[in-house]
């Protein structure tokens, strides 16, 4: 997989059964249960996750409905997704999407109360090896850069940084322009270009397969051969969900006129692109009068 962005090295992945025994650093033993979030209940594990994402740089609230919607857009597998009881108590959960051969950790929250006492490793070593014996080849996931001590946590149980991924908002470009050639697509058929034109290792959010779940009023554009995706574009603030341009005509600033092109159709908007973008796409995505937004996301890989 390609790396970019500084800090982003190469380096050894430790064996997964490196991580300290939880709780032995504590000198002390925890009782662990891990069951699914199916058999605790939605509504008990989305009460779990908005209080473990509270106090978190983007503060997040859960319901049954989110859960259930994530299991459509994003494959979350609710009963591969984990509740973590100590002696009976719910202090974390996490949500496991699978695709294939590869999971992706979706989110993990621990509670206040129960931080720095080794839920969280435990958590991780064990969604690792259930993982493993359902026979996927790799987890992956994104963590704010910023915060530090969930990317310690992640590279000591295995997980490599594999790019840097930024995001960016404001009110975008203001030319006013919108070119005849501006033609709306389905969304399936831009599935379809990024799965055979994309990056192969585009984060999760970004792949072929999430866009092909997306539906109205989320929308799709192409111009000149750059394809877009948008949220729905009467709510005040658009988001952008997917960008591509064909392989045989990028490099030629297509994309960056594309954005432009939106931008100018809906007018009055302000956009914005979560910190799930590559590095690399950051100079493409700024032509469009967009600036960065100060968090970042490691996307982080671990082969099973």
């Amino acid at each position: 997989m390609p790396i970019s962005g500084a800090g982003a090295e190469r380096r050894p992945m430790p064996a997964l059964g490196s991580c300290i025994a939880p709780g032995a650093e504590f000198g002390f033993d925890m009782a662990f249960e891990f069951p699914s979030l199916l058999d605790h209940g939605l509504d008990r594990a989305a009460a779990v996750l908005t209080r473990g994402f509270s106090d978190y740089f983007v503060p997040i609230t859960s319901s049954p409905a989110v859960l259930v919607q994530m299991a459509r857009t994003d494959s979350v597998d609710l009963a591969a997704s984990r509740v973590f009881l100590r002696d009976g108590v719910a202090v974390g959960a996490a949500l496991i999407a699978r695709r294939g051969w590869t999971s992706r950790l979706a989110g993990m929250a621990i509670v206040p109360e129960a931080r720095r006492t080794g839920v969280g490793r435990s958590a991780v070593m064990h969604l690792l090896a259930e993982a493993r014996t359902r026979g996927d080849r790799a987890m992956v996931l994104e963590v704010i850069e910023q915060n530090t001590a969930g990317v310690a946590l992640y590279e000591s149980c295995g997980f490599r940084k594999v790019r840097r991924l930024v995001g960016f908002a404001g009110p975008g470009a203001r030319d006013g322009n919108v070119p005849s050639g501006l033609i709306e697509v389905d969304l399936r058929e831009m599935a379809e270009i990024v799965t055979h034109d994309g990056l192969r290792d585009l984060p999760w959010q970004l792949s072929g397969e999430t866009l092909a779940q997306l539906t109205p009023p989320n929308i799709a554009f192409r111009l000149n051969g750059s394809w877009v995706a948008l949220s729905d574009p009467d709510a005040p603030v658009i988001t952008i969900r997917g960008l591509i341009t064909e392989h045989l005509v990028q490099g030629q600033g297509r994309a960056a006129t594309l954005l432009r092109a939106v931008m100018a159709k809906y007018p009055g908007k302000d956009w914005r692109l979560s910190s799930i973008w590559p590095e690399e796409l950051a100079e493409v995505i700024s032509q469009s009068g967009l600036d960065r937004t100060p968090l970042t996301q490691w996307q982080m890989e671990a082969v099973l």
